[in-house]
């Protein structure tokens, strides 16, 4: 989930709260395991025996049925091993099931979180958490902030030329956190990045992480596809799930990054789930092909634009316009995008930015990193490095064993990536507490006044490593900075990231605290 873009992961703490200088967070911390490396503690987990042979939604002997919220990744495991991608990935796609689920009210749990602007009020200090459903703000989600996608500035148009916008919700702990230390105004954004600078190991903004029995701080970034007058039925709520918003139009859900703290994940965990229907894939071989309509993950055929007659029989995707792909001499299922070698005749992810400035145009889009789709997926699911097989056969295996308890329509949103960091070669175990560094030796700089901290990232500040899927990105937001894409952009030059830690960092600035950029959105001075 990003709001920033092309800026260097440097610095992260966890336990820190911003006080007048450098109080902390007591939290239940979990106890930190021997240093290693992945990789060799996946090894000693597989020679054990402890670990699953392929992930599946009942892997670790757990069911992955979103019939209760996770507060940790090993929940449900009475003998925890080592995590693993597939560990994370259950984890992530339990937590979304039961997050689309319906609450009391009859309406999806993910839309009783608050939303940004209710925690950040223009005026004031904000109201009591509510838990209650909150509709999308009809005014907001049409403004140009909420339409512009992170750090190229690009926006996202539907194959009926229609603006894609984007909604940011927050649980209970994270709400608490922010209005309890006044991080809802600018006055308290300076206190809390000033303690930072003092003190990184302690200072600044971490958010709670949470125990066993409580959840730690929870932000979702929702993608929206505009049907327009409600009254209409454009939107095909039998096969994806529709909003009306406060002015009574019509939106489809698309994509959802779902960013989660836990104890012993400080530093988040990132997944990200779109809708099968967005967009094909660029190369041959995933789960999602070029072809006239998108398939079901049942099987079935989907036509996104089934209830717009002037698309329907051209296209049946959310972004991918078939009849203009073929037209443009597009064929043998693979569409070509920029790259940094350049290229000839691109048909996908080219630039939206239209002749004049201010003018966007349509774009067909692809996905550049596709789910495999390959009948052995699963035999390669608890060892593969890109997390891909891992993420395939949990999704093929939650199709095949898909909640009953759960309308249809959410069948058709599938986990397409999950990020997390583990020990690197000079961290203490899970990342818990105190400032880090992973991939770049300016641990002094990343740090600042870190205890001991002074001799640079190989001794005193911890350093840690990214694991899971390192090139994830989710074609509904952040569409231009897909893997091998190379893309020039007038906000911000070069268009590279592929991950959400290229991006994300845990210092605490006027933009950002704790890996998050919704403290950019603080509108009380």
């Amino acid at each position: 989930m990003t709001f920033m873009r092309n800026k260097k992961l440097k610095a992260f703490s966890l336990l820190a709260a911003p006080a007048a200088a450098v109080a902390v967070w007591q939290g239940v911390q979990a106890e930190p395991a021997p240093a290693t490396t992945y990789e060799a503690a996946h090894a000693a987990a597989a020679a054990s025996g402890s670990m699953p042979k392929e992930c599946t939604i009942s892997a670790y002997g757990r069911a992955v049925d979103g019939s209760s919220f996770w507060n940790t990744t090993a929940q449900g495991i009475p003998d925890v091993p080592v995590d693993t991608n597939c560990m994370l990935d259950q984890f992530s796609i339990n937590n979304f099931l039961y997050l689309v689920g319906d609450d009391s009210s009859g309406n999806p749990r993910f839309m009783s979180l608050a939303p940004w602007y209710d925690m950040l009020p223009a005026y004031g200090a904000p109201a009591d958490y509510s838990g209650t459903y909150s509709k999308l703000n009809g005014v907001l989600i049409n403004n140009t902030e909420n339409m512009q996608q992170a750090g190229d500035g690009f926006e996202l148009m539907d194959v009926n030329n229609q603006m894609t916008a984007y909604d940011i919700r927050v649980n209970e702990p994270f709400y608490d956190y922010v209005k309890n230390w006044k991080l809802y105004t600018s006055v308290g954004m300076t206190v809390a990045e000033a303690a930072f600078n003092l003190n990184s190991k302690v200072g600044g903004i971490w958010l709670p992480a949470g125990d066993t029995s409580n959840a730690g701080a929870m932000e979702i970034k929702t993608s929206w596809r505009a049907f327009g007058d409600a009254s209409k039925n454009l939107c095909p709520s039998d096969i994806m799930h529709c909003e009306t918003d406060s002015k009574g139009d019509s939106w489809g859900l698309v994509g959802m990054h779902l960013v989660q703290k836990t104890q012993g994940h400080g530093e988040f965990i990132w997944a990200t789930f779109e809708h099968v229907g967005n967009s094909p894939d660029c190369s041959t071989g995933g789960t999602n092909p070029i072809a006239q309509n998108p398939t079901s993950p049942t099987g079935a055929s989907l036509n996104m634009n089934k209830n717009i007659s002037s698309l329907n029989g051209k296209t049946g995707w959310n972004y991918f316009d078939y009849a203009s792909y073929t037209s443009a001499g597009g064929s043998g299922g693979i569409c070509s995008f920029p790259t940094q070698s350049g290229g000839q005749d691109t048909l996908c992810l080219t630039s939206p930015e239209g002749a004049q400035a201010g003018d966007w145009v349509p774009v067909n889009i692809c996905r550049t990193q596709p789910i495999p789709a390959s009948s052995d997926v699963c035999a390669n699911s608890m060892t593969d490095p890109t997390n891909l097989s891992t993420i395939a056969c949990l999704n093929q295996s939650l199709a095949s064993n898909f909640p009953s308890s759960l309308a249809s329509k959410w069948q058709n949103y599938q986990l397409m990536g999950m990020e997390w960091l583990f020990n690197g070669s000079t961290g203490d175990g899970a990342v818990t507490k105190g400032c880090f560094t992973y991939d770049e030796n300016d641990a002094k700089d990343a740090c600042p006044n870190y205890p001991g901290g002074n001799k640079g990232g190989e001794l005193g500040v911890p350093h840690y490593t990214r694991t899971g899927s390192t090139q994830m990105a989710n074609s509904t937001m952040e569409t231009w900075m897909q893997a091998d894409m190379y893309l020039e952009s007038k906000f911000s030059g070069t268009v590279q990231a592929n991950d959400c830690f290229a991006c994300h960092q845990p210092q605490t600035r006027s933009y950002q605290g704790d890996m998050s950029h919704i403290f950019g959105r603080v509108r009380e001075k």
